[in-house]
């Protein structure tokens, strides 16, 4: 939900409201309507704590795992760490000043440097960043 609110929002609130209507229409799947329509109105703050929780708890839960193994699902890096690295692991400090990830979860951060080290997602983490500018950079601030 975080994305949605802090990129998906920002993206539907600069969309004119009869070409976001327009927009809208050509979403097939309901749940996805209704998603970039409350986007665009804005979450509520009960709904951007209930997120928060729980990506607190799976924070707590990833590094409770590596604390047993040196990689997401076992003794060998696997898809479970690619997924997790291009979805949230590599961001989650960034994106999530307060939680003071490193300190909460410090297994995650070496985890995570394990991962970035590998010489494919080195190779790719070196590569053109093509994101749209208003994209690249995550100030913590939504407009």
């Amino acid at each position: 939900m975080h994305g949605w609110h802090r990129m998906v929002g920002v993206i539907a609130r600069n969309i004119e409201s009869g070409d976001f209507e327009k927009l809208l229409e050509t979403i097939p799947l309901p749940d996805q309507r209704k998603k970039w329509a409350t986007a665009r109105s804005g979450f509520s703050e009960a709904d951007l704590v209930n997120a928060t929780a729980k990506i607190e708890y799976a924070l707590d839960k990833i590094e409770k795992q590596l604390g047993e193994t040196k990689w997401l699902a076992g003794g060998t890096y696997t898809l479970a760490d690619i997924n997790f690295y291009a979805h949230c692991g590599a961001m989650v400090e960034r994106m999530f000043p307060e939680m003071e990830v490193a300190k909460r979860a410090p297994r995650l951060c070496e985890w995570r440097d394990r991962v970035a080290a590998r010489p494919a997602v080195a190779e790719a983490l070196k590569s053109e960043d093509r994101t749209a500018p208003g994209l690249r950079v995550w100030s913590g601030e939504v407009r």
